[in-house]
């Protein structure tokens, strides 16, 4: 009897014996990759903080925030600032004395457009607010629910 390339007796019978090597390839996989990632994850230091007394703990009192001041566009596109309407040069005016107050006491200024106003005229007020160099500034949206 002749034996074949493959120590079979018949060149279609099934092989009885499992070929471990994926699976050790996967695991040497897996083993790098958990050798890699638990210092990582073990980096976080435990730290039990010191209780303070209760005159260092209460926090300091709070400013009073200056008003927030507004800036409205209806939907002619007329400037009302403050609730009393005024001009494109009454505005600016307005924001540039905003704008010499010191930093701390700066207001809030909220901007609200019209829905059915041209964009191109929300922007005119928000370069006027840039040109004041008023950085405290936000758009005002209705949230749809």
């Amino acid at each position: 009897m002749k034996l074949n390339r493959l120590s079979r007796r018949h060149h279609m019978s099934a092989l009885s014996e499992i070929n471990v090597t994926p699976l050790l390839d996967m695991c040497f996989c897996l083993l790098i990759i958990f050798m890699i990632a638990t210092p990582v994850l073990e980096q976080t230091t435990q730290i039990d903080l010191p209780v303070a007394s209760k005159a260092i703990a209460t926090p300091p009192p709070k400013t009073t925030a200056p008003k927030p001041r507004t800036v409205s566009l209806d939907a002619a596109g007329r400037l009302v600032f403050d609730g009393r309407e005024v001009s494109e040069t009454t505005l600016r005016a307005e924001l540039k004395r905003l704008a010499e107050l010191p930093e701390a006491e700066q207001p809030m200024l909220h901007v609200r457009g019209d829905g059915q106003l041209r964009f191109q005229r929300v922007i005119d007020v928000f370069a006027l607010i840039r040109e004041a160099r008023i950085s405290k500034v936000s758009i005002d949206t209705e949230v749809k629910d």
